[in-house]
């Protein structure tokens, strides 16, 4: 549990040589222990200030310094932020000038956004939004990411919290007030209403695979049989040496994996084990990757010796048939159904990546929301689940039990129930600083 009595102070920016670098501050004593040290400290909160960091008359650097007074700064505690050169020389005496100050401390990894969560500054998924953020690689990560961290996710599933709660309400009404009277619709009222929230979890749900493909990139396997140019085109593609080439046919026996960002979108291009029947027992296990990650592929790039071997992959699933090494052949794209390259020269690449972009642009239609975390998939689902195990319930009790269960983990989504672990686990991918 956070010690709110602490105050806490990490580098925010990352180490190393920079023209700035910034420190940040927050809890109880970050406004005294800057003041102590500094010469023209802001007259008033959210104003930045030229100032001057001193012990004695030692001037250790000029900062902008910024002071945010609780509840409105980022952790709703106060807050200072000094922006200051980025020396390695002048980071190191300024942390270690507060370090020395009782009850101030080094910040633990993500401990500035969970004080920001416990303060309720943010929900948890804003927060599992923001570590997103900071690890976003392409345009398509950044702008999935910005969606949560902006509430879109947070105001449809809390659409659906409240729809519960008023769904168990009317419930309650009917245990309590039996006897009373009470409109003779209202049971099917609650049934409708649980359809309608069935229908409204369906609709984030379906997104998940996408939006888990969005945060850790479209898998884009490189099939084929043996020295078809396979780990050539991942070299290429990769812009650098990733995987050996020889004439030596098996030589890749593992999965090679490489993250490459195309105009924005995220992929992971990964080169297999040629396909071929083997008596070693490590290609046979290679073989065996390649064909199984085949079927998780968003796209299967199926390189060919010739045009009667696509008769051999019939069965692989999302394919573009490739036949490389152009360069030797002198063909062009023609109506074969392959398409020509050559990984030495480029022809024919920019053309195949644009084909591979479209194929995934299809998937993802603009503007819809797509979940990517594996904790708010479970979440929802758990919650229909239960919604589903209501529609057979023979009583009103157990109905209401049911809509209870699906609100206590529709509530999950939000940290409003003890879930310290779920926190740890959370809080420990963050940077210091953040």
């Amino acid at each position: 549990m956070i010690n709110f009595k602490e105050t806490i102070f990490a580098l925010s920016t990352p180490p190393g040589k920079a023209a700035l670098a910034l420190i940040r501050i927050s809890g109880p004593l970050s406004y005294s222990c800057i003041k102590k040290i500094s010469t023209n400290m802001p007259p008033k909160p959210n104003v930045a200030t030229l100032n001057e960091i001193k012990i004695q008359k030692d001037l250790i650097d000029q900062s902008i310094t910024t002071f945010f007074k609780a509840p409105k700064s980022f952790t709703g505690e106060d807050m200072v932020e000094i922006t200051i050169h980025g020396s390695n020389a002048v980071i190191k005496k300024i942390q270690g000038i507060l370090s020395e100050n009782k009850g101030v401390r080094l910040a633990k990894p993500g401990e500035f956004t969970r004080r920001a969560f416990e303060n309720n500054k943010l929900d948890l998924t804003q927060v599992e939004a923001i570590a997103d953020i900071v690890n976003a690689e392409t345009e398509m990560q950044r702008k999935q990411a910005v969606s949560h961290l902006s509430g879109h996710f947070f105001k449809l599933s809390k659409e659906i919290f409240e729809k519960l709660k008023g769904t168990l309400a009317n419930l309650e009404a009917v245990i309590d007030f039996s006897e009373e009277d009470l409109p003779e619709n209202i049971m099917n009222e609650v049934k409708e209403q649980t359809e309608n929230i069935i229908r409204s979890i369906n609709e984030i749900l379906d997104g998940a695979s996408i939006g888990i493909s969005i945060r850790e990139g479209f898998l884009i396997t490189i099939l084929g049989k043996p020295n078809t140019g396979k780990s050539s085109f991942i070299n290429k593609v990769s812009d650098k040496d990733i995987s050996i080439v020889t004439s030596q046919p098996g030589t890749t026996r593992d999965l090679i994996e490489s993250f490459i960002d195309i105009n924005g979108y995220p992929f992971r291009f990964v080169d297999t084990a040629g396909i071929r029947e083997s008596s070693d027992l490590v290609e046979k296990i290679g073989v065996n990757k390649a064909l199984t990650t085949s079927k998780e592929a968003d796209v299967n790039l199926i390189f060919l010796n010739d045009y009667k071997d696509i008769n051999d992959f019939n069965n692989i699933n999302n394919p573009i048939f490739v036949k490389s090494k152009q360069d030797l052949s002198g063909d062009k794209f023609n109506d074969n159904g392959y398409y020509n390259i050559s990984s030495k020269t480029g022809f024919g690449i920019k053309d195949l990546l644009a084909l591979i972009q479209g194929k995934i642009n299809s998937k993802t239609p603009n503007e819809k929301l797509y979940i990517s975390r594996e904790r708010h998939i479970k979440c929802l689902n758990s919650a229909k689940m239960q919604l589903e195990k209501s529609k057979d319930d023979k009583t009103v009790d157990l109905f209401a039990e049911d809509i209870r269960l699906a609100i206590k983990y529709m509530s999950e989504l939000f940290g409003n129930v003890d879930i310290e672990d779920i926190l740890d686990i959370i809080f420990s991918d963050f940077c210091i600083g953040k």
